[in-house]
């Protein structure tokens, strides 16, 4: 949820299968006086929740009893994934033992309908709108710089370090807290290039990202840092728009800003791929260096797919296909980008695949061999001394 402060204004639903208790409730509660707005109302439980999803209010107000899903499994729904969400029960006194589940689940209050008069709604809002603000304050002295920073290195262990731990706590964030980044979400990764590095020394890019980025979203908005210069923003489906629109309007005074985004995540290991694939694709920017040409992404995905299949028989054809052009023309803007052939870049990066396994792992030589595409462990070992003046073994000796 965003956060709440003192004026806030609280979205609120109506979920409840009479038309005239709808209209009712939109109508004579003054709504203005807890500064809060009806953002929906639906007919029954099922469309109250496919409502929730798209509004997010922070409050909802629903009856028990109704078809197609009754406010008891919508309450379970709505507190599973948003438990901060404060629900208001509306009863009849044949479903009061439905009223007494509601309080079991931690619904904030209910009140029956032949009893409803203004003063008791109004009582009830003081007292949510006041849960909420003070939730708000409790969670904010919790959420130090120490919980930032530490979720910003979950992120920099999974990328950097490889650590499966690392990103299998960052999994149990999307599946919780962060839920609402796998829904048709989307992932940039904000970045400034070396050039441009040079000449803003002193520029902290993430410092002035995040401070600059208007802070007017309700909600749907992460940032988590990786590094000096880069960071990766996370969106909501329903902020995409918004958020293309400012980082553009921001350009304008950040020239040194650059990003590239992955979008309509689906779930937590669709974000986790989008993200270690703009990652990857970072790094293959830092370590090659290419021409800045207009076919530019399209060959650093091509890179990024022969940095991920050296142990396959990689074509041109089957490159070119992937972007979609002939494999004459993808040769040509790859040797443009790269400054060399095809064939010549690939035995090169099996040979630093080579070289990182021989001296960060225990490998044997013919598991090295299969992972860069060589069948032949013999024929590995003769290649690799002759590109390297040494034997697989010798090279591994003098480099662990």
């Amino acid at each position: 949820m965003a956060e709440i402060a003192v004026d806030t204004v609280l979205k609120v639903m109506i979920v409840d299968d009479e038309q005239l208790v709808r209209q009712g409730l939109r109508m004579t509660v003054d709504w203005g006086k807890h500064q809060m707005t009806v953002v929906a109302d639906s007919a029954n439980g099922l469309l109250g929740w496919e409502s929730f999803q798209k509004h997010r209010p922070h409050i909802v107000i629903t009856d028990i009893v109704m078809p197609e899903m009754d406010g008891i499994e919508l309450a379970k729904r709505i507190l599973k994934i948003h438990p901060e969400t404060k629900i208001l029960f509306l009863s009849c006194h044949r479903d009061f033992s439905f009223a007494k589940q509601g309080i079991q689940l931690g619904i904030s209050d209910y009140i029956v309908k032949t009893n409803f008069d203004d003063a008791q709604m109004d009582e009830s809002l003081a007292k949510i709108r006041q849960e909420l603000v003070l939730h708000q304050q409790e969670h904010a002295s919790v959420l130090t710089q120490k919980d930032q920073d530490s979720r910003d290195n979950l992120l920099q262990t999974w990328l950097m370090e490889k650590k499966q731990s690392a990103a299998a706590q960052l999994k149990q964030h999307l599946d919780t807290d962060w839920k609402w980044t796998v829904s048709g979400g989307h992932v940039f990764h904000l970045f400034m290039n070396k050039a441009d590095d040079e000449d803003e020394k002193d520029l902290n890019l993430l410092e002035e990202v995040i401070q600059t980025f208007p802070i007017v979203y309700d909600e749907g908005i992460l940032f988590l840092k990786n590094g000096r210069d880069s960071l990766f923003l996370f969106c909501g489906s329903d902020l995409l728009n918004a958020c293309k629109n400012d980082l553009l309007a921001m350009k304008l005074n950040k020239p040194w800003l650059h990003w590239r985004s992955e979008g309509n995540i689906q779930d937590a290991s669709g974000w986790m791929m989008a993200t270690e694939k703009m990652h990857r694709l970072r790094q293959i920017e830092t370590q090659i260096e290419l021409r800045n040409g207009i076919h530019k992404d399209d060959v650093l995905r091509a890179i990024d797919f022969i940095d991920q299949h050296l142990h396959l028989d990689i074509r041109a054809a089957d490159l070119a296909n992937r972007i979609g052009v002939s494999r004459s023309y993808f040769s040509t803007i790859f040797k443009e980008e790269v400054g060399c052939s095809l064939i010549t870049f690939i035995s090169d990066r099996k040979l630093k695949r080579a070289k990182d396994l021989l001296r960060l792992t225990d490998l044997r030589t013919d598991e090295i061999a299969e992972q860069v595409g060589i069948q032949d462990a013999k024929y590995f070992s003769k290649w690799f001394k002759k590109c390297v003046a040494q034997t697989p073994s010798l090279y591994r000796h003098q480099t662990k």
